[in-house]
C-alpha cells in the first residue's frame, strides 16, 4: 500500500516597490507562522539592500500567499526624508 506523505505547504513572496515582482517560485515551510516570521527576515534584508533608494517617498509591499492564493500577510513599509517632512503633504 502507498504511503500518504503529508502536505507541506509552499508560500510565495510578492514585492511591490517600483515595480510588482511575483514570486513564482515560492519556498516550502512549515505553516503560516512559518512564513509570517521569514516575510519580517525577508522584508529587513531587502530594504537594508535597497539602502538610499529606500527614501523616496514611495511605499514598499511584501505580501505572502499560501498556494490557493489566499494572503497569509502583508508587510508596508514607507519613508520620508526630512526634507520631505518639512515640506509638509503637499510638498
Amino acid at each position: 500500500m502507498p504511503r500518504a506523505w503529508p502536505a507541506v505547504p509552499r508560500y510565495f513572496f510578492h514585492v511591490r516597490d517600483s515595480g510588482e515582482f511575483i514570486d513564482r517560485e515560492g519556498v516550502v515551510l512549515a505553516g503560516p507562522d512559518e512564513a509570517r516570521s521569514r516575510a519580517v527576515v525577508a522584508s529587513g534584508e531587502m530594504l537594508k539592500d535597497l539602502g538610499g533608494r529606500f527614501w523616496n517617498d514611495a511605499e514598499w509591499l511584501m505580501w505572502v500567499t499560501d498556494e490557493r492564493g489566499a494572503t497569509v500577510c502583508a508587510l508596508r513599509f514607507s519613508a520620508q526624508s526630512a526634507e520631505s517632512v518639512r515640506a509638509g503633504p503637499d510638498g
